[in-house]
């Protein structure tokens, strides 16, 4: 699968399941692409989850952008 398809799929099966939120999203993100799929390092994890909250938003939007734009 190319590299687009996968991480829209990632992101898709989130939507689907996910639910409570953006801090219980950013815990989903981290089970899902740090310890499932080890797209992120904790320590890169963590380095986005902080500068997700310098910005105006959820944070668990600007951390879901975050991870498809380091993954594509």
């Amino acid at each position: 699968m190319k590299k687009s398809g996968e991480i829209f799929w990632q992101f898709l099966l989130l939507g689907c399941i996910s639910f409570g939120g953006p801090v219980a999203h950013i815990g989903y993100f981290q089970r899902t692409f740090v310890q499932k799929l080890e797209w992120l390092s904790n320590d890169a994890y963590a380095r986005l989850i902080s500068l997700s909250q310098i910005l105006p938003g959820p944070g668990s939007s600007q951390i879901g952008f975050a991870i498809g734009l380091h993954k594509a």
